[in-house]
């Protein structure tokens, strides 16, 4: 198991977001880093953009089991509920699928200083 810890920020004025993440190993040596420019979008957006940016790397670089870690309650719940039905919002369900049919990712919430 690697951990994948995971961020994204929203510019109030202007809702301009970037995320990031960095994946460690059990011992909190660090294996990867990231960060991407996304445009515009809301908080929660972004969150669940860098756990599926996150996870596409972990996948690409051939890890199959991840915990991630994410300082957003309701992002940890929602991806917890991999049963749950259409959302509506395309990149979720995507990240839902995606940790549904490849690997083991366990989803959890943690207090935005621990992250």
């Amino acid at each position: 198991w690697v951990y994948l810890s995971t961020g994204g920020a929203v510019v109030r004025d202007s809702g301009y977001a970037a995320i990031g993440g960095v994946v460690r190993d059990h011992d909190g040596n660090r294996i990867v880093g990231f960060t991407l420019f996304l445009g515009v979008c809301s908080p929660f957006e972004a969150e669940v953009w860098s756990i599926l940016g996150g996870i596409l790397i972990l996948l690409n670089k051939g890890y199959r089991r991840a915990i991630i870690l994410t300082d957003n309650l309701e992002v940890a719940q929602i991806l917890n509920d991999l049963d749950l039905k259409d959302s509506g919002i395309t990149m979720l369900r995507r990240t839902q699928r995606i940790m549904r049919l490849e690997g083991m990712w366990r989803i959890k919430h943690i207090p935005r200083n621990r992250n």
